[in-house]
């Protein structure tokens, strides 16, 4: 799971994991590279874009091509 903030022009800054939220350090990087890359309408209030803080994002991984053993 990461947390940012969505700036004014929808763009995402401030990532960072949420602490006990990730057992495994591989999947770390990836998931903070990726929320960087997300882009959101920004949110307006009375007219105006503002930037929305603690915005979380949890990233399911799942490794394919692992098949259980029928025996």
């Amino acid at each position: 799971m990461v947390t940012y903030t969505v700036t004014t022009t929808g763009t995402v800054k401030d990532v960072s994991v949420v602490e006990g939220e990730c057992e495994e350090e591989v999947f770390m990087r990836p998931s903070v590279e990726a929320a960087y890359r997300f882009k959101y309408k920004p949110r307006v209030i009375n007219g105006e874009a503002v930037e929305v803080f603690g915005v979380l994002n949890r990233f399911h991984y799942r490794q394919e091509g692992m098949q259980e053993d029928s025996q």
